[in-house]
């Protein structure tokens, strides 16, 4: 299946988050750790859930990677509690595209992205997320991750 990317505005968002440097054969673990507590800190700080599960990216990754995970999130009051923050996620133009298949297999999407971003001279900032918007169950060929990689 052929990728197909653009450039889009995003907008700025309040994100709740844990930011952590873990290693690249943790962040499955990172994710599943991560996603509750922050769901939980949200609840218990007054606010809601409003936007798919994300990891946010920070610099390329290597055998670490510097990535905090958590949920767009409204109403919260206060600090959600232990390494729970509550931030904004900056807008702009970003490309954005469609991952389909297994977490694994993205790889080939980054790549295609990448090199559709060079043929238009297109720089990306040092950060990009993963928004997550089908659960990883039932068959991974199905799971779809959007990839939101804002511009300079």
């Amino acid at each position: 299946m052929a990728q197909q990317f653009e450039v889009v505005e995003v907008p700025t968002q309040a994100v709740a988050v844990v930011r952590r440097v873990v290693p690249m054969a943790g962040l499955t673990a990172f994710f599943e750790e991560v996603f509750g507590a922050v769901a939980g800190g949200v609840a218990e700080a007054g606010g809601m859930i409003v936007g798919p599960p994300f990891g946010w990216y920070f610099g390329m990754p290597g055998e670490t990677v510097d990535v905090a995970a958590g949920f767009p999130a409204e109403g919260v009051v206060g600090a959600p509690g232990g390494e729970v923050v509550v931030q904004e996620r900056p807008g702009g133009q970003a490309v954005v595209g469609m991952h389909v298949g297994p977490y694994d297999a993205m790889t080939a999407t980054y790549a295609a992205l990448q090199a559709w971003m060079a043929e238009r001279s297109l720089a990306g900032r040092d950060d990009m997320w993963e928004e997550y918007l089908s659960p990883p169950e039932g068959d991974p060929a199905t799971w779809q991750t959007r990839i939101v990689w804002p511009l300079r």
